[in-house]
């Protein structure tokens, strides 16, 4: 009887110890743990880089202080910050087009009937997007990337609970965490903390093409009270560009007005003459 309570005795301590120090599960991958934060780092980019074209068919939610709502679109993304977005009406008719090359942008809205066109600047994307954020970030997202604070230094560890890689980014007294899946190595968690920034969730990681992207991105600017979610449906990975999706050719007949860096409208050519019309 005393040898059958000890050999209890015994399981139940290996039975606690098991629960106390979990093994660690997940599949790193054939290259095994990441041996350095450096690594992880290097891996993630590696990851992120494999996605540098996308174009298909979309759906965005938004929910600001001007209300909720939810859009289909027509959208092509290309590295480094070529967009093309088109909103499209209960019959996939184009109701705004939006185009930028990373420099300049293009901006068609129907109910406005006009064209207007300038530097591509956060200000004038807000135009579009309840968003301000330079092209190449908002191209970044939209391929599933996670911008990224310039290290000071970088901290790793792995949270056996949600079983995935967490990297800590620090410039200063900012810190940007970010919460990692191997063995894709895909971002699909970005917060920050004494930092004024956005946060990022990436879900719906599907392989496509070879590659892993997340079909799924949504944004938090908590300090704007806006929150955008972007949906991929239907997407073509890694395709050759278009390049004529990306130039700024306005509706013929429409007028164009030419728009500062602030979005406001350039005194003498705010109704520049387009194909089609003749001069004002």
């Amino acid at each position: 009887m005393l040898a059958a309570m000890q050999r209890l005795s015994v399981l139940l301590i290996s039975l606690l110890g098991l629960t106390a120090c979990p093994k660690r599960i997940a599949d790193f991958g054939k290259d095994g743990e990441p041996r350095s934060a450096q690594e992880l780092l290097q891996r993630i980019t590696v990851a992120e880089s494999q996605v540098y074209s996308l174009k298909g068919d979309a759906k965005l939610h938004v929910d600001g202080p001007q209300g909720k709502g939810a859009v289909s679109l027509f959208a092509a993304v290309t590295h480094p910050a070529f967009i093309h977005i088109e909103q499209l009406d209960f019959f996939g008719r184009p109701q705004g087009v939006f185009v930028t090359d990373g420099t300049r942008f293009g901006l068609y809205m129907s109910q406005d009937g006009k064209y207007y066109r300038g530097p591509a600047t956060p200000a004038n994307l807000s135009r579009f997007l309840p968003l301000l954020m330079p092209p190449a970030e908002l191209a970044a997202v939209m391929m599933g990337r996670a911008p990224k604070l310039t290290a000071d230094s970088l901290e790793m560890r792995f949270d056996d609970k949600l079983q995935l890689l967490v990297l800590v980014i620090n410039r200063g007294k900012a810190r940007q965490i970010l919460h990692v899946q191997p063995p894709s190595y895909r971002v699909v968690k970005s917060t920050a903390e004494n930092l004024n920034a956005y946060e990022l969730e990436f879900g719906d990681l599907a392989t496509i093409s070879g590659v892993t992207l997340p079909k799924q991105a949504t944004l938090d600017a908590r300090s704007a009270k806006t929150k955008v979610e972007l949906v991929w449906k239907d997407v073509a990975v890694n395709e050759a560009p278009d390049l004529t999706l990306y130039e700024f050719e306005p509706p013929e007949g429409i007028p164009v007005v030419e728009v500062d860096e602030n979005g406001d409208a350039r005194q003498g050519v705010d109704a520049a003459p387009v194909p089609g019309q003749p001069p004002p």
